[in-house]
């Protein structure tokens, strides 16, 4: 049974979110501009990501103004990025979850960045999947994306967004798939119209939440595939060398989204980060990069009605003894 999309407000605007999952902690997923709360549920892929995380959470999703079931916003006027971390505490006010973990894929990962290090009292967590601070190369940024290739970018979607030919780029692993590709164009579609999904990205462009990472408090994983193309694993590496008790897991792959390409092994790194439990499954070779000491929440007990965490405790853990802090890597089995 899909749960119920209901509306959180800010100000005049209306944000479509919906619960799944009861068990604490509350954990946000979002997907930034590429979201329908409703839409998603029709493809099995998502269906059963978003299932399992409701299994060991309570599970929170929501389309940011301007996107999906939300209300819309003026394409030639967008309020500022940092603002779309309001879209996120609207609703976290409107379901009573006074802390939660949050969960970034796609252009999500600034607006997360930003939440976490700005409301440290609200964020247990914080979940980055192929996410980077910002996109475009910059002087102190020199593994930013070129101007010339974001424009290429843009005009790809000016022409395949909504289309089939756009699985090419978001899920490669479903391409002969054609239920798939059917399924996913008309997604798009109901995301955001092309100039639409053009504006948001072309604002995504202009993030910069670089500053911001030190500011970050809670424990923070960092799952990043080895051969993402659209954010190359390097941004995973400055993100984890920056943030305080910060792990980066590499995952397999190249695909932008943690959904339709080995997700299994990406929900059981999300679960053990999340609440300690270790699924016995066949092992698994992927490589850690851990920063300094990295503490992983333990589930807590939700007090007396629909509140927040009555407490969350750390648990600290380490892929290698230290030998004198900094980043330090390690390569071995990690069970799922």
């Amino acid at each position: 049974m899909r749960p119920e999309t209901k509306y959180a407000r800010l100000g005049r605007d209306r944000i479509a979110y919906q619960v799944l999952g009861e068990d604490p902690p509350d954990l946000v997923m979002t997907t930034g501009s590429f979201s329908h709360v409703d839409m998603a549920w029709e493809d099995p892929g998502i269906a059963l990501f978003l299932r399992t995380l409701a299994s060991f959470s309570r599970l929170i999703m929501f389309d940011r103004r301007g996107t999906g079931a939300s209300d819309p916003l003026p394409l030639d006027s967008l309020p500022p990025w940092e603002t779309y971390a309001q879209d996120l505490a609207a609703v976290l006010d409107e379901v009573a979850s006074e802390q939660a973990a949050l969960l970034a894929q796609v252009d999500a990962g600034p607006m997360a960045i930003f939440f976490a290090g700005t409301k440290p009292d609200r964020t247990s967590a914080l979940i980055l999947a192929n996410a980077t601070a910002r996109y475009l190369v910059a002087d102190d940024y020199p593994i930013g994306v070129p101007t010339e290739v974001a424009e290429a970018v843009l005009a790809q979607l000016d022409q395949f967004w909504g289309t089939e030919p756009m699985v090419t780029m978001q899920a490669p692993s479903r391409a002969g798939d054609e239920r798939f590709r059917r399924w996913l164009a008309r997604f798009q579609r109901t995301i955001a119209s092309p100039r639409a999904i053009q504006a948001f990205l072309r604002a995504s462009f202009e993030m910069d939440a670089s500053s911001i990472l030190p500011l970050i408090q809670a424990p923070t994983l960092i799952l990043h595939r080895r051969d993402c193309q659209l954010v190359p694993i390097s941004h995973g590496y400055y993100l984890a060398e920056r943030i305080p008790r910060a792990t980066l897991v590499e995952l397999p792959g190249t695909e932008l989204t943690l959904f339709w390409e080995t997700p299994e092994l990406a929900l059981d790194h999300v679960e053990q980060f999340l609440t300690g439990v270790r699924r016995v499954a066949q092992p698994t070779r992927v490589r850690h990069r851990a920063i300094h000491r990295h503490r992983r929440l333990h589930s807590a007990r939700r007090a007396a009605g629909r509140s927040a965490l009555a407490g969350a405790a750390e648990r600290a853990r380490r892929a290698n003894p230290p030998a004198s802090g900094g980043v330090r890597r390690s390569a071995g089995q990690v069970d799922r």
